[in-house]
């Protein structure tokens, strides 16, 4: 699980410089974004799944204590081997939860980091490309470019909807 969180967190990282630095729309780079959103969010119910399970191994090991003490009362020594030994089961699963907890913790904190210098990035692109779009307004565009803008919008629009119709289908 780790390995599938840290595998997609790199890519996606890699993926939004190279589509911010790419053909300077932006447009790859703001899904890359919502992507890593969503990673973060899945950080965040990892945390917590693990944390219930963690405090649910805790609560194990008390169980387990509370019946091998009862048990040594009772003179049932194999009672208390059986209790102990179970105490012992779940202490080292919550040494490990422990451990995934930490891990866990410690990639969303990279997640935040990454995930706030990205969006930085994508602004401060995104105030280079208005003033390049405002030096654009002093000249005045042909006919021929308009028409090429329209039908590369038109054709960026459709790629859009296609790619969204087949995330959609599960393609």
């Amino acid at each position: 699980m780790f390995r599938e969180f840290k595998r997609a967190w790199k890519q996606a990282v890699d993926n939004f410089w190279q589509e911010l630095e790419g053909d300077g729309s932006g447009d790859a780079a703001y899904r890359e974004v919502g992507r890593v959103r969503n990673q973060l969010t899945e950080l965040d119910d990892a945390i917590t799944e693990t944390g219930q399970r963690l405090a649910d191994e805790r609560e194990q090991v008390e169980v387990c204590v509370r019946r091998e003490r009862m048990a040594r009362e009772i003179g049932d020594e194999e009672t208390a081997g059986v209790a102990r030994e179970y105490r012992d089961r779940h202490l080292e699963r919550a040494a490990v939860l422990e451990q995934k907890q930490s891990a866990l913790e410690a990639e969303r904190r990279l997640c935040i980091r990454d995930l706030k210098e990205m969006e930085k990035a994508l602004q401060e692109g995104r105030v280079r490309s208005a003033r390049i779009e405002l030096e654009d307004l002093d000249r005045h565009p042909s006919e021929s470019e308009f028409r090429n803008l329209e039908e590369t919008d038109r054709s960026r629009s459709a790629d859009e909807r296609l790619d969204e119709l087949k995330r959609r289908m599960g393609k």
